[in-house]
C-alpha cells in the first residue's frame, strides 16, 4: 500500500492509523519529521510575511495558491491519495487534485476529506480507514476519540464564559468550522463563530460589540509566539494559542488542542 498525503491532518489520519511507513510522499506543510519524504505540493505564498500581507497576497491572487507536482506523484505511483475540499486557502483544491489523480497510470484512490464540524472529523477516520485497509484501526481510533471529548464535555459549563475565537488578526477572522463545537463542547458560549461554516473576517467593533469574558487567538499556520506579533485592539483579556499544530487540523491531533483549550481556560478562570 503506497500512500500520498496533500494536508497535514491527512497525515496525522495516516500516522494515527499505524500506516505511517506506507506513506511515499507528503504536502509541503506536513512537519520536519516528513522531510525525508517527496513534496507533493508547493506555494508561492510568503508564509514567513506578517498576517497583513500573507492576507493581502490570498486576497488580491490572480493565480492558484498551491501548485501540485503532478510528474512526482505519476512517479511515485500510490494506490491511494489523501486530500481535502474543504478550503482552497489551505491546500490544492479539490478540482485540481481530481484531475491530477484521473491522468495518473496506477489509477490511485482518491480520498477527499470534508470535515465541517467535530461531529464529521472521525468520519474521515472510517474514510480513510477504508481505503488503506485499515477499518479495525479507524474503529479503534473513533472509541478513543468519543472517550477523549467525553472527558471534556462540559468541563467548563459552571464558568459562563462567553468567547470569541479568531483565527487570523490582521485582518481579524472569527473561527468557525468545528472550533465553535469545541467551545460549546467544554460548556462556555461561542460568540460570532457558526458550527459547519467557514471562518470570517469582521471588523473590530463587532467583535468589541460581542462583549466577549476573552478573546482566544490560535491563528492558522502560526504558532503563539509568532501571533504576538499583531496588536488586538480590545480592552479584554486576550488568550494566544498555536494555531498551527492545533486547532486548524481536523484530525486526532484536536484532540489534544481540546485538552490545550481546556487547560488554558482554567488557568484564566483562575486568574480572575
Amino acid at each position: 500500500m503506497r500512500i500520498v498525503s496533500l494536508l497535514p491532518s491527512a497525515t496525522d489520519i495516516v500516522v494515527a492509523l499505524g500506516a505511517a511507513d506506507n506513506l511515499v510522499g507528503v504536502s509541503h506543510s506536513c512537519s520536519g519529521e516528513w522531510d525525508h519524504l517527496p513534496k507533493l505540493t508547493s506555494t508561492w505564498i510568503d508564509t514567513k510575511a506578517s498576517a497583513a500581507q500573507i492576507d493581502r497576497q490570498v486576497s488580491t491572487a490572480t493565480r492558484p495558491l498551491y501548485e501540485l507536482d503532478i510528474a512526482t506523484l505519476e512517479r511515485l505511483a500510490p494506490d491511494v491519495v489523501v486530500s481535502q475540499s474543504l478550503c482552497d486557502v489551505c491546500a490544492v483544491p479539490a478540482g485540481d487534485v481530481q484531475e491530477a489523480v484521473l491522468s495518473l497510470p496506477s489509477s490511485p484512490r482518491l480520498v477527499d476529506l470534508s470535515p465541517y464540524t467535530l461531529a464529521d472529523v472521525p468520519l474521515c477516520f472510517d474514510q480513510v480507514g477504508n481505503a488503506i485497509g485499515r477499518e479495525r484501526a479507524a474503529a479503534d481510533l473513533r472509541r478513543k476519540w468519543d472517550a477523549t471529548l467525553a472527558e471534556y464535555r462540559g468541563r467548563h459549563a459552571g464558568s459562563d464564559l462567553r468567547v470569541v475565537f479568531l483565527d487570523w488578526l490582521d485582518p481579524p477572522f472569527v473561527a468557525g468550522h468545528w472550533v465553535p463545537d469545541m467551545i460549546e463542547a467544554l460548556g462556555m458560549t461561542c460568540l460570532l463563530g457558526k458550527s459547519g461554516e467557514p471562518s470570517f473576517k469582521v471588523e473590530w467593533d463587532r467583535v468589541a460589540q460581542a462583549a466577549p469574558d476573552i478573546v482566544i487567538v490560535a491563528c492558522c499556520g502560526m504558532d503563539e509566539d509568532r501571533a504576538k506579533a499583531d496588536a488586538v485592539p480590545l480592552d479584554c483579556p486576550v488568550l494566544f494559542l498555536d494555531g498551527h499544530m492545533h486547532f486548524s487540523r481536523p484530525s486526532p491531533a484536536l484532540l489534544p488542542s481540546m485538552a490545550m483549550l481546556s487547560d488554558a481556560v482554567a488557568e484564566f478562570v483562575e486568574l480572575v
